[in-house]
Protein backbone atom coordinates (compact mmCIF):
# COMPACT_ATOMS: atom_id res chain seq x y z
CA UNK A 1 0.00 0.00 0.00
CA UNK A 2 1.40 3.36 -1.02
CA UNK A 3 1.31 5.85 1.84
CA UNK A 4 0.57 9.44 1.03
CA UNK A 5 2.50 12.25 2.72
CA UNK A 6 1.40 12.57 6.31
CA UNK A 7 2.01 14.73 9.35
CA UNK A 8 3.32 13.30 12.60
CA UNK A 9 1.07 13.83 15.58
CA UNK A 10 1.47 12.84 19.21
CA UNK A 11 -0.12 9.48 19.94
CA UNK A 12 -1.32 9.30 23.51
CA UNK A 13 -4.32 7.01 23.79
CA UNK A 14 -2.55 3.74 23.03
CA UNK A 15 0.13 4.39 25.64
CA UNK A 16 -2.22 5.37 28.47
CA UNK A 17 -5.30 3.21 27.81
CA UNK A 18 -4.16 0.34 30.01
CA UNK A 19 -4.15 2.60 33.10
CA UNK A 20 -7.68 3.93 32.67
CA UNK A 21 -10.61 2.50 34.61
CA UNK A 22 -13.48 0.81 32.83
CA UNK A 23 -15.82 3.76 33.47
CA UNK A 24 -13.38 6.18 31.89
CA UNK A 25 -12.78 3.81 28.99
CA UNK A 26 -16.48 3.46 28.33
CA UNK A 27 -16.98 7.21 28.26
CA UNK A 28 -13.81 8.35 26.51
CA UNK A 29 -12.09 5.59 24.55
CA UNK A 30 -13.20 4.74 21.04
CA UNK A 31 -11.90 1.58 19.32
CA UNK A 32 -10.22 2.02 15.92
CA UNK A 33 -8.57 -0.18 13.31
CA UNK A 34 -4.96 0.93 12.94
CA UNK A 35 -1.57 -0.52 11.93
CA UNK A 36 1.98 -0.43 13.23
CA UNK A 37 3.99 1.32 10.51
CA UNK A 38 7.42 -0.28 10.79
CA UNK A 39 8.58 1.16 7.48
CA UNK A 40 8.75 4.80 8.54
CA UNK A 41 11.90 6.21 10.15
CA UNK A 42 12.57 9.50 11.93
CA UNK A 43 15.28 12.17 11.91
CA UNK A 44 15.34 14.53 14.91
CA UNK A 45 17.57 17.61 14.65
CA UNK A 46 19.61 16.01 11.88
CA UNK A 47 20.13 12.63 13.57
CA UNK A 48 18.37 9.32 12.97
CA UNK A 49 16.07 8.62 15.91
CA UNK A 50 14.34 5.45 17.09
CA UNK A 51 11.46 5.94 19.57
CA UNK A 52 11.62 3.58 22.55
CA UNK A 53 9.44 2.76 25.54
CA UNK A 54 10.68 3.25 29.17
CA UNK A 55 12.24 -0.25 29.06
CA UNK A 56 14.23 0.54 25.91
CA UNK A 57 12.03 -1.50 23.57
CA UNK A 58 11.77 0.04 20.05
CA UNK A 59 8.42 1.57 19.22
CA UNK A 60 6.79 1.90 15.80
CA UNK A 61 4.54 4.67 14.59
CA UNK A 62 0.86 3.82 14.40
CA UNK A 63 -0.72 4.46 11.01
CA UNK A 64 -4.37 5.51 11.01
CA UNK A 65 -6.31 7.12 8.18
CA UNK A 66 -3.30 8.61 6.43
CA UNK A 67 -1.52 9.86 9.55
CA UNK A 68 1.42 8.50 11.53
CA UNK A 69 1.04 8.80 15.32
CA UNK A 70 3.93 8.70 17.79
CA UNK A 71 4.09 8.08 21.58
CA UNK A 72 4.02 11.46 23.32
CA UNK A 73 6.63 10.61 25.95
CA UNK A 74 9.20 9.24 23.51
CA UNK A 75 8.93 12.27 21.25
CA UNK A 76 9.03 14.76 24.14
CA UNK A 77 12.19 13.16 25.49
CA UNK A 78 13.82 13.21 22.05
CA UNK A 79 13.08 16.94 21.80
CA UNK A 80 14.29 17.44 25.39
CA UNK A 81 10.90 18.73 26.50
CA UNK A 82 9.55 17.73 29.92
CA UNK A 83 6.35 15.67 29.96
CA UNK A 84 4.11 14.73 32.87
CA UNK A 85 0.80 12.87 33.13
CA UNK A 86 -1.60 13.95 35.89
CA UNK A 87 -3.89 10.97 36.43
CA UNK A 88 -6.31 12.92 38.65
CA UNK A 89 -7.12 15.54 36.02
CA UNK A 90 -6.33 13.32 33.01
CA UNK A 91 -4.04 16.05 31.67
CA UNK A 92 -0.72 15.54 29.93
CA UNK A 93 1.64 18.47 30.44
CA UNK A 94 4.21 18.86 27.67
CA UNK A 95 6.78 21.55 28.45
CA UNK A 96 5.98 21.79 32.16
CA UNK A 97 3.00 22.94 34.20
CA UNK A 98 2.21 26.61 33.57
CA UNK A 99 2.74 29.08 36.43
CA UNK A 100 3.58 26.36 38.97
CA UNK A 101 6.33 27.42 41.37
CA UNK A 102 8.87 25.15 43.05
CA UNK A 103 10.77 26.79 45.93
CA UNK A 104 14.54 26.45 45.65
CA UNK A 105 14.76 24.61 48.96
CA UNK A 106 12.40 21.95 47.56
CA UNK A 107 14.78 21.34 44.64
CA UNK A 108 17.67 18.83 44.44
CA UNK A 109 20.57 21.08 45.44
CA UNK A 110 24.31 20.63 45.93
CA UNK A 111 26.40 22.96 48.11
CA UNK A 112 29.78 22.44 49.76
CA UNK A 113 28.58 23.52 53.25
CA UNK A 114 31.81 25.48 53.66
CA UNK A 115 31.62 28.45 51.32
CA UNK A 116 27.86 28.03 50.89
CA UNK A 117 25.70 26.99 53.82
CA UNK A 118 21.96 26.56 54.25
CA UNK A 119 20.63 27.89 57.53
CA UNK A 120 17.37 28.45 59.41
CA UNK A 121 19.07 30.26 62.29
CA UNK A 122 16.98 33.36 63.01
CA UNK A 123 20.00 35.63 63.26
CA UNK A 124 21.09 34.55 59.76
CA UNK A 125 17.63 34.63 58.21
CA UNK A 126 17.09 38.27 59.20
CA UNK A 127 18.08 39.92 55.92
CA UNK A 128 18.19 43.70 55.77
CA UNK A 129 15.31 44.10 58.19
CA UNK A 130 13.08 41.30 56.85
CA UNK A 131 12.78 37.90 58.52
CA UNK A 132 12.87 34.81 56.30
CA UNK A 133 12.63 31.13 57.27
CA UNK A 134 15.69 29.83 55.41
CA UNK A 135 18.58 31.30 53.45
CA UNK A 136 21.71 30.30 51.60
CA UNK A 137 24.63 32.07 53.22
CA UNK A 138 27.64 32.99 51.05
CA UNK A 139 30.14 35.18 52.92
CA UNK A 140 33.11 34.85 50.53
CA UNK A 141 32.16 33.16 47.24
CA UNK A 142 30.53 29.90 46.28
CA UNK A 143 28.65 27.64 43.90
CA UNK A 144 25.14 26.22 44.10
CA UNK A 145 24.08 23.36 41.81
CA UNK A 146 20.48 22.53 40.93
CA UNK A 147 19.14 19.49 39.06
CA UNK A 148 16.33 20.65 36.78
CA UNK A 149 15.81 17.80 34.27
CA UNK A 150 14.54 20.40 31.78
CA UNK A 151 11.37 20.91 33.85
CA UNK A 152 11.61 24.67 34.24
CA UNK A 153 11.97 27.81 32.15
CA UNK A 154 12.98 30.32 34.82
CA UNK A 155 14.95 30.60 38.01
CA UNK A 156 13.62 33.54 40.02
CA UNK A 157 16.33 34.29 42.56
CA UNK A 158 15.78 36.70 45.46
CA UNK A 159 19.18 37.81 46.74
CA UNK A 160 20.78 40.42 48.96
CA UNK A 161 24.05 41.78 50.28
CA UNK A 162 23.98 42.34 54.04
CA UNK A 163 26.17 44.31 56.44
CA UNK A 164 29.17 44.43 56.60
CA UNK A 165 29.17 43.79 52.84
CA UNK A 166 30.26 46.90 50.98
CA UNK A 167 30.54 45.80 47.36
CA UNK A 168 28.44 44.65 44.42
CA UNK A 169 28.02 40.86 44.07
CA UNK A 170 27.53 38.96 40.81
CA UNK A 171 25.32 35.90 40.36
CA UNK A 172 26.31 33.94 37.22
CA UNK A 173 24.46 31.06 35.55
CA UNK A 174 26.35 28.10 34.01
CA UNK A 175 25.30 24.89 32.28
CA UNK A 176 26.52 22.23 34.72
CA UNK A 177 25.49 19.03 32.94
CA UNK A 178 28.34 16.49 32.66
CA UNK A 179 28.37 16.58 28.85
CA UNK A 180 28.47 20.39 28.65
CA UNK A 181 32.19 20.32 27.77
CA UNK A 182 33.63 23.75 27.09
CA UNK A 183 30.23 25.38 27.42
CA UNK A 184 30.37 24.63 31.14
CA UNK A 185 32.86 27.51 31.39
CA UNK A 186 30.56 29.91 29.53
CA UNK A 187 28.43 32.33 31.53
CA UNK A 188 24.87 32.04 30.21
CA UNK A 189 23.53 34.96 32.24
CA UNK A 190 24.87 37.32 34.88
CA UNK A 191 23.04 39.62 37.30
CA UNK A 192 24.32 41.76 40.13
CA UNK A 193 23.15 42.87 43.56
CA UNK A 194 24.46 45.84 45.52
CA UNK A 195 24.23 46.60 49.26
CA UNK A 196 21.66 49.33 48.47
CA UNK A 197 19.23 46.85 46.86
CA UNK A 198 17.81 45.45 50.14
CA UNK A 199 16.52 42.24 48.44
CA UNK A 200 16.66 42.07 44.66
CA UNK A 201 14.81 39.71 42.31
CA UNK A 202 17.02 38.15 39.59
CA UNK A 203 15.36 36.24 36.75
CA UNK A 204 17.43 33.64 34.87
CA UNK A 205 16.38 31.74 31.73
CA UNK A 206 17.01 28.02 32.41
CA UNK A 207 14.82 26.53 29.68
CA UNK A 208 16.13 23.24 28.29
CA UNK A 209 18.83 22.83 30.95
CA UNK A 210 19.21 19.62 32.96
CA UNK A 211 21.63 20.86 35.61
CA UNK A 212 22.83 24.36 36.41
CA UNK A 213 25.39 26.14 38.55
CA UNK A 214 24.92 29.55 40.14
CA UNK A 215 28.31 31.08 40.92
CA UNK A 216 28.34 33.92 43.47
CA UNK A 217 31.35 36.22 43.67
CA UNK A 218 32.49 39.83 43.79
CA UNK A 219 33.44 41.15 40.32
CA UNK A 220 36.47 42.76 41.95
CA UNK A 221 37.38 39.56 43.81
CA UNK A 222 36.77 41.19 47.18
CA UNK A 223 37.38 38.50 49.80
CA UNK A 224 34.14 38.96 51.75
CA UNK A 225 30.78 39.64 50.07
CA UNK A 226 28.13 38.63 52.67
CA UNK A 227 25.56 37.54 50.08
CA UNK A 228 22.26 35.85 50.88
CA UNK A 229 19.76 33.91 48.74
CA UNK A 230 16.39 33.85 50.48
CA UNK A 231 13.57 31.31 50.56
CA UNK A 232 11.18 33.30 48.37
CA UNK A 233 13.32 32.19 45.39
CA UNK A 234 11.77 29.61 43.08
CA UNK A 235 11.73 27.82 39.72
CA UNK A 236 8.75 28.05 37.37
CA UNK A 237 7.63 27.87 33.75
CA UNK A 238 7.01 31.55 33.33
CA UNK A 239 4.37 34.00 34.41
CA UNK A 240 3.09 36.42 31.76
CA UNK A 241 2.17 38.93 34.48
CA UNK A 242 5.62 38.87 36.09
CA UNK A 243 8.32 41.42 35.46
CA UNK A 244 11.00 40.19 33.08
CA UNK A 245 13.76 42.41 34.39
CA UNK A 246 15.49 42.43 37.75
CA UNK A 247 13.60 44.40 40.36
CA UNK A 248 13.89 45.31 44.00
CA UNK A 249 11.18 43.43 45.89
CA UNK A 250 11.75 44.55 49.50
CA UNK A 251 12.13 48.20 50.40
Amino acid sequence: MKLKAVKIFLFIGAILASSFGSAYAAANLEPINAFFNRGVSFVVKGELWQPKDPNGKPLAAIYYQGTNYLPARALAEALKVPIEFDAASQKIYIGGRPAEKTPIFAMPMEIDNIYVTSTKDSKDTLVNGKQFKQVLKIDQYGDIYFKLDRKYKRLVLDAAVISPGEHEVEFSLYNAVDIAGNTAETVLEKHSVSPEDTVKRLVFNVEGLERIKIHVQSPNLNPYIYARIVDTSYFDNGDPTAQTEDSVIVK
